[in-house]
């Protein structure tokens, strides 16, 4: 077993561990908040349209939807991995307390058009982004099947050409097998005649 190997293995053994959630939600939710912090420090929202938050949910509803539906299902990583994905890292990247805080904003300044805009932008985008994400799910699901066909193609074109293979070699050996014993008898023929030669070569004799 290579280093590598057994590194990897290492690290699927402590990510199966009963207590490897806690710290990896911890490490996740830190990696989230911090992308989200810096998201919105580079679209600041300046009492204008809140696009970073925006941004930030569109794209977080995308990610969940690829971590519940293929990555915590086809790619056979740990529970806990998985969950802190979903939890920690997506968790603390998106926000609906920042999505309502700044729509009751927009109220209490009298920005309907805003807070009308704002909602129906929010909940139209982000369920289009879930819809996105489930179909990269669905091709996703695609490509791996494909791919797993052509790998079952190509053993069983190895399988068939061995077989043939093998099986052309056997018929050789057959004929040279056959080839062998012809040239045997034919020497014994002339070498030491048959009894039905004998009783001919007898008869004539007679005559």
């Amino acid at each position: 077993m290579s280093a590598q190997t057994h590194t990897a293995a290492r690290a699927q053994k402590l990510l199966r561990r009963k207590g490897a959630l806690t710290p990896l939600i911890l490490v996740m939710g830190f990696i989230g908040a911090s992308l989200r912090y810096l998201l919105e420090c580079a679209l600041p929202a300046n009492g204008g349209f809140p696009a970073a938050t925006l941004v930030i949910n569109i794209f977080g509803c995308f990610v969940l939807e690829l971590v519940n539906q293929y990555v915590g299902r086809r790619m056979h990583l740990p529970g806990a991995l998985v969950k802190s994905l979903g939890v920690g890292l997506v968790g603390a990247f998106t926000t609906i307390s920042a999505f309502s805080t700044e729509c009751l904003a927009f109220l209490q300044a009298g920005e309907v058009g805003l807070w009308a805009a704002y909602i129906v932008a929010t909940l139209t985008t982000t369920f289009l982004a879930s819809l996105a994400g489930h179909a990269a799910c669905r091709g996703l699901d695609a490509r791996r099947l494909a791919r797993i066909e052509r790998h079952r193609e190509a053993i069983h074109r190895t399988h068939a050409t061995r077989r043939a293979k093998v099986m052309r070699e056997a018929d050789r050996a057959k004929g040279q097998a056959r080839n062998a014993f012809a040239q045997e008898w034919g020497k014994d023929r002339e070498g030491n005649p048959t009894a039905e030669d004998s009783s001919a070569e007898d008869e004539g004799g007679k005559r």
